[in-house]
């Protein structure tokens, strides 16, 4: 009878023993052999590596802020020419510029609104696809201003009151709104890579732990997180119908201002071979020619391009400069044949 309590207490101790001695042996191989990546590198915190240099301010003209990027993660070299220092200057209105001084004004003006993706997020402002279609059309000898109002983080609810703020103050006979699906379904944009919503402590701070749990964070719940993402009961949620409305008022009071309205919609940079957004792009789009919205298509624009060689960084799936240029040749092909300038632009 002793001999079998013993055996009851012992077997299920060394069991608990030995699965801590594989646990510790795991957890040393994790730290020692790149077996896993960076936990931060995959939750997608940029600004845990970046530093800003001054404050972030929007619309503030002839201003100027800095961001330092850490080069140790720049592999395509993009970043190593200014030491991992990108400037953020703003024109005489506050619209982000090439350096803080007054930006000419054509007769023939566009005034650009949107989020990160069109101001052009951890780029140099020569490669962002609003200022690449801008040199594109100068180099065809046709001379138009794009006067770039985009900020970061914004949804169509802020752009409608950017608009509204500037409309009078600047020239402009077009509005293109460069529209992320984040300004309408409310996700972040590293919200589909990254994988727990809620980390536990455990595997924030083992990389043995965290090894164990990735495959089961990749698959199921990144699955599970897409497909709440692109579920069509988005469409019917306040947060899309009330930038919507945003959109909508956007449009009349462009045309109360005698422009033409255009919405550029841009893409997710992830499963861009898979069309797993697909179903997001085509709800939009409809919604768009439901309301008579001109709008260009440039979500299949990246498709036969590897989605890592297009994020501005390993941890920041914004698009960096190859993806900025093709976006800036698909919308220069929609200057060119459709008309998207007024006539005698």
């Amino acid at each position: 009878m002793k001999r079998q309590w013993l055996d009851g207490v012992i077997n299920p101790v060394l069991a608990v023993a030995s699965l801590g001695f594989c646990l510790l042996v795991l957890e040393i191989a994790c730290r020692i052999f790149p077996l896993v990546g960076d936990r931060e590198l995959r939750i997608n915190d940029p600004y845990y590596y970046v530093e800003t240099i001054g404050q972030v301010r929007h619309h503030v003209p002839f201003y100027t802020y800095r961001e330092r990027i850490p080069t140790r993660f720049d592999t395509r070299g993009y970043y190593a020419p200014s030491g991992g220092v990108v400037s953020f200057h703003s024109n005489q209105f506050g619209a982000r510029w090439i350096k803080p001084t007054d930006q000419d004004v054509a007769d023939s003006s566009v005034f650009v609104v949107g989020d990160s993706f069109t101001y052009g997020h951890a780029l140099h402002y020569e490669d962002a696809f609003i200022y690449r279609v801008q040199e594109h059309l100068g180099q065809q000898g046709r001379r138009v201003s794009f006067l770039n109002f985009a900020e970061r983080g914004a949804d169509s609810r802020q752009v409608l009151a950017t608009y509204l703020r500037f409309q009078s103050s600047v020239r402009h006979n077009v509005v293109l709104y460069g529209l992320h699906v984040n300004d309408l379904v409310n996700f972040s944009t590293s919200s589909a890579i990254t994988n727990l919503l809620a980390v536990p402590w455990l595997v924030q701070r083992s990389k043995g732990f965290y090894f164990l749990t990735e495959g089961i964070e990749k698959h199921w719940f990144r699955e599970y997180k897409i497909g709440r993402m692109t579920s069509p009961s988005r469409f019917t949620k306040g947060f899309f119908t009330e930038n919507l409305d945003a959109i909508l008022k956007l449009r009349d009071a462009t045309e109360q201002h005698h422009a033409r309205f255009i919405v550029v919609v841009l893409p997710i940079l992830l499963d861009i071979e898979k069309g797993t957004f697909n179903p997001l792009y085509r709800g939009i789009a409809a919604r768009l020619a439901e309301h008579g919205i001109d709008y260009v298509d440039l979500t299949g624009n990246l498709k036969g391009h590897r989605e890592e060689d297009l994020w501005v960084l390993p941890f920041d799936q914004h698009p960096n400069n190859t993806a900025n240029e093709i976006f800036a040749e698909g919308l220069l092909d929609e200057f060119e044949t459709g008309h998207l300038l007024p006539v005698g632009s």
